[in-house]
């Protein structure tokens, strides 16, 4: 009998489907909740840490915590320099602790920046709050675009609760 010629059960066949929708659901919503919950942050040994204005341009747009959730978009660039490689993310320091936690944003071009150089600079972030102690936070931004380092606090706090 060669291998073409097997007659397919269907009762296995429909277990093995099914058996593996399932596994391709939950792979991917490991995945997506991945991306929304906070990752612990160190600073780095080459990162510099800015807590003036001036260095790093920011601005947050929307600072929204509701329920389980945090939401942040804004921008932020440096003067006179235009962006090439896009990669910034929040991070959010816990004053009474001083851990910091990382959270993943994507990159919106922003229509407030009129200067052509910095229509990059625009970052959006959501996380849950699983995770992360309830508490007063420092909000920042970790600039590290075009091959940059630097920790940028933005003048804002919140409390999560």
């Amino acid at each position: 009998m060669e291998f073409l010629d097997i007659e397919i059960n269907k009762k296995i066949f429909i277990r093995i489907l099914a058996i593996s929708i399932i596994a391709i659901i939950i792979f991917l919503a490991l995945i997506m909740s991945s991306l929304l919950i906070f990752k612990s942050y160190k600073i780095g040994p080459n990162t510099i840490v800015v807590e003036e204005e001036g260095v790093i341009n920011t601005h947050i747009d929307l600072l929204e915590i509701s329920g389980k959730k945090i939401e942040i978009s804004g921008w932020a660039y440096k003067d006179d320099q235009p962006i090439g490689k896009v990669n910034c993310n929040y991070v959010l320091k816990n004053k009474e602790t001083g851990k910091m936690y990382l959270m993943r944003t994507k990159m919106e071009e922003n229509i407030n920046i009129q200067e052509e150089d910095h229509k990059l600079a625009g970052l959006h972030a959501q996380c849950l709050t699983f995770g992360i102690p309830k508490g007063m936070y420092d909000i920042y931004v970790l600039y590290q675009n075009d091959g940059e380092d630097i920790l940028a606090f933005t003048l804002i706090s919140r409390e999560i609760k």
